[in-house]
């Protein structure tokens, strides 16, 4: 990988931060919605025109996929997937769970090879690059050593369109229910990943999902020591619209009873 990718990706995702500080809890922000369940605001937008035009700037021979329909194909190594703001709705509403999250992939290696989560309101930066380890800030992190799933704090998400959709993840969570400590919604997928990675939770899984969520905070769990899959086990990558993410030690209990859910 280009040796000052991460050190640009981690300025350019401060600075759309500090795009996503002054519109939050703030009469600047103008929520739209996509749908009902699905909101977008001009902040959303505002940090990935910015992303867009500096990636694009640095980094003129790569692709780049933004979740507000910012794209450039080329035919270089690199695709970065882009995520302005994960968990707009939280932001809407004035929580503060939300980031910019920022994946790179290589066509080569056919796998994520760095990210970067921020969550600015906090001040947590979480970041990882192929080999090089997990980082919150300027600490290394890890995974948990839980190995019981029955004292294990895990998280999950649900689609927009729950009431219509067949895969809702409700048979899956009533089926994790019972069988942990707890469950978790934190609103943004990359959040949810990124808490693995530091011990915070011991798991996480969702479906119905795009690249853009998971590209950033996938690398930065299993730098971490932690394990990322599909449901099954199979090999994730970004397009992959299902995750299941641990510490490792709880990966298999965790798919067994999501394969329970599936039958």
């Amino acid at each position: 990988m280009r040796g000052d990718t991460l050190h640009f990706t981690r300025d350019v995702a401060a600075r759309a931060g500090s795009i996503l500080l002054r519109g939050f809890r703030s009469a600047e922000t103008v929520v739209s919605y996509k749908s009902r369940t699905n909101l977008v605001t001009n902040m959303d937008r505002a940090s990935e025109e910015f992303l867009f035009n500096e990636i694009g700037r640095m980094f003129p021979e790569d692709t780049i996929i933004a979740e507000e329909g910012s794209r450039k194909e080329t035919t270089g190594e690199y695709i970065w997937y882009v995520d302005p703001l994960d968990g707009t709705n939280n932001y809407a509403h004035g929580l503060p769970f939300f980031c910019v999250s920022i994946g790179l992939f290589s066509r080569t290696k056919n796998k994520i090879v760095s990210g970067v989560v921020y969550n600015p309101f906090l001040g947590e930066m979480f970041w990882a690059s192929e080999g090089c380890g997990a980082f919150l800030n300027n600490s290394p992190i890890k995974v948990s050593a839980i190995d019981d799933i029955g004292i294990s704090l895990v998280a999950t998400g649900f689609p927009y369109d729950k009431e219509t959709i067949e895969k809702n993840n409700i048979r899956e969570f009533n089926q994790m229910l019972p069988k942990i400590q707890g469950i978790r919604r934190m609103g943004s997928a990359a959040i949810d990943l990124c808490y693995v990675a530091c011990g915070r939770l011991d798991g996480y899984w969702e479906q119905q999902l795009s690249p853009w969520d998971t590209a950033g905070g996938s690398i930065v769990v299993e730098e971490a020591g932690g394990k990322v899959t599909r449901f099954g086990g199979g090999a994730f990558k970004p397009e992959t619209p299902e995750i299941l993410a641990s510490n490792g030690r709880i990966h298999g209990q965790m798919m067994d009873i999501l394969a329970r859910a599936a039958k």
